[in-house]
C-alpha cells in the first residue's frame, strides 16, 4: 500500500469523491460498539483499489486497513441490517456547524499529543456534551473558545491561552471578526478563570465542571495533572517518584485553595449545582482524603 505522509482529500478518489466522512480524524462507530477514528484513504499498490485506513481510539498504536466498499457496506445482524461502520459525529457539536468539518477535525487533532492526560480531545468533548446535557445553548463565539481553548498547551508555559487565541484567527476563515474576536476574549479568559466579558462565564463553568466530579473520578483527574506535568516538575526540582508526586499536590492544592478563596467558582445559574462538590473536593484533597 502507497500512503502519503498527508491523508489524500477524499475528493482525490471516486469511491469518495464528494464525501466528507473519510476525513481525517472523522469519528466512525462499527456496529459492535467500537469506537474508530479515520487516519486517511490509500490505493493498493498492486491493483489500485481503495482502502480505508483507520485506528482505534482505544489503542491507537496499531492502524488498520479494509478495502473501501467493505469498510462501508451493510451487514445483517440480530437486530437487522446495519452498517458496518458508521460515522459517529457527536450531535453536542452541532454548535460548529458553522464551521467545515475538516477544521473542527483539525483542532481536535491538537489534543492528541501523548503528553496531554487530561487537557485532551476527552476534556473538550466532554465540554460540548455537558453543555448539550444542561441545554445550554453555545453562541458561536462560545462554541469557537470551547473548542480552540486549549489547543495549544505545553505544561508550564504562560502563553498557552495567547496561542490558543492566535490560532483561532489562523484556522478559522469565513466567519464575522467580531465572533472571532469574542472568541478569543473568552478564551484569554480561561488563564486566570476570571470572565471579562458576560459570555466567558458558561465557558469558564464548563471548563472547570471536573472540579464537581464525584471522588474517585475527581481523584482519577487530579492523577491525569499530574502525569501531564511530572517530567516538567521532576526537571525543575530534581525530585522523583512519591516526593515528587507530594510537590505536585502541594503544589495543586495551593492552586485550587485559592481559586476556593473566590465567592462563587462557577458564575451561572446553569452550574449552581456544582459549587458545592466542587468545594467539598477541594476540601478533601486540602486534607489528605
Amino acid at each position: 500500500m502507497t500512503q502519503s505522509s498527508c491523508p489524500p482529500s477524499p475528493h482525490a478518489l471516486p469511491g469518495a469523491e464528494g464525501s466528507s466522512d473519510y476525513l481525517h480524524g472523522m469519528p466512525y462507530r462499527h456496529y459492535k460498539g467500537g469506537a474508530y477514528a479515520i487516519v486517511g484513504l490509500g490505493v493498493i499498490e498492486s491493483d489500485l483499489s481503495q482502502v480505508v485506513v483507520y485506528e482505534s481510539m482505544r489503542d491507537r498504536s496499531r492502524l488498520w486497513v479494509r478495502p473501501l466498499n467493505v469498510f462501508g457496506e451493510s451487514v445483517d445482524t440480530p437486530q437487522g441490517t446495519q452498517a458496518r461502520f458508521a460515522p459517529d459525529w457527536p450531535a453536542a457539536l452541532a454548535c460548529l456547524d458553522f464551521l467545515p468539518r475538516a477544521t473542527v477535525l483539525q483542532v481536535l487533532a491538537c489534543y492528541d499529543a501523548p503528553y496531554r492526560h487530561y487537557h485532551d480531545r476527552r476534556h473538550v468533548l466532554e465540554m460540548f456534551a455537558l453543555a448539550q446535557a444542561r441545554g445550554i445553548a453555545l453562541m458561536p463565539a462560545q462554541a469557537l473558545a470551547v473548542l480552540f481553548h486549549d489547543a495549544v498547551y505545553v505544561p508550564g508555559c504562560e502563553h498557552n491561552e495567547a496561542a490558543s487565541a492566535a490560532l483561532i484567527e489562523t484556522m478559522v476563515s469565513g466567519v464575522d471578526a467580531a465572533v472571532t474576536a469574542l472568541a478569543a476574549r473568552i478564551v484569554m479568559d480561561t488563564c486566570g478563570h476570571r470572565a471579562s466579558v458576560p459570555e466567558s462565564e458558561v465557558v469558564l463553568d464548563l471548563d472547570l465542571s471536573r472540579l464537581a466530579a464525584p471522588d474517585a473520578e475527581f481523584d482519577a483527574w487530579t492523577v491525569a495533572v499530574f502525569e501531564e506535568n511530572k517530567a516538567l516538575l521532576a526537571n525543575r526540582t530534581g525530585l522523583s517518584g512519591d516526593v515528587l508526586y507530594a510537590a505536585f499536590m502541594q503544589r495543586r492544592i495551593a492552586f485550587l485553595q485559592a481559586m476556593a478563596q473566590r465567592p462563587h467558582l462557577f458564575l451561572t445559574p446553569a452550574f449552581a449545582d456544582c459549587e458545592a462538590p466542587a468545594r467539598a473536593n477541594i476540601a478533601r484533597m486540602a486534607a489528605g482524603g
